[in-house]
């Protein structure tokens, strides 16, 4: 059996590991991803667009990776997109989409270079879970936003069931920290078979 970069996602850890997967996986990763049946991205999109009326507003597009999300949101009528990534080679390849106004490369081990309020809304798609972003992702995103802000992203099935990482949201909209606007579970990588399903999220920063 060939062994994927997606399989390789799931045993990857740290942030250089990281980094140098996503960096090998860059040429490929949009084959890759569009040969699964990955509909997370347009999901996201959608729902963040039913939500935030104002198409000009800007948006940070977390994870970026080669654009595949970006493309979506523009896809939606969004306008004003800025991505980043840890992947200097993802990056390249979204840049070549001509998609986003800024793009800058993370660097995980200090404080995201963003005031608050920068953006309207923030997204992370595909982005925050086992064999991407640690679950504290979450709070960084959401330290961001100031009241009135959005952030919306996707958990998969093997995230949801994790205590620091469904929980996590569940604990934060119960403490009145943010307030869902809409929630949704459907396909994620409709061929990938096993935890191919994902929960939708848009939550307002209270």
């Amino acid at each position: 059996m060939t062994d994927t970069f997606i399989d390789k996602v799931y045993r990857t850890s740290g942030n250089e590991g990281m980094r140098d997967l996503y960096n090998a996986w860059a040429d490929k990763y949009d084959q890759d991803l569009l040969e699964t049946g990955y509909v997370t991205p347009a999901r996201v999109a959608l729902a963040l667009s039913a939500e935030l009326a104002h198409k000009d507003a800007p948006i940070l597009d977390f994870g970026c990776g080669t654009g595949l999300s970006g493309a979506a949101l523009a896809e939606a009528g969004f306008s004003r997109i800025d991505g980043t990534d840890l992947s200097g080679e993802m990056l390249a390849m979204a840049r070549r989409k001509q998609i986003y106004h800024k793009l800058w490369e993370t660097d995980p081990s200090v404080p995201l270079p963003v005031k608050p309020g920068e953006y309207r809304a923030v997204t992370a798609i595909g982005v925050i879970s086992v064999g991407a972003a640690p679950a504290s992702v979450y709070d960084d995103l959401l330290a961001i936003l100031t009241p009135g802000d959005l952030l919306a992203f996707s958990l998969n099935d093997q995230s949801m069931a994790m205590d620091e990482y469904g929980g996590r949201v569940r604990r934060s909209v119960s403490s009145g920290e943010v307030a869902i606007r809409s929630e949704a579970y459907g396909p994620h990588l409709q061929a990938h078979g096993e935890n191919s399903g994902a929960t939708v999220y848009v939550l307002e920063r209270l």
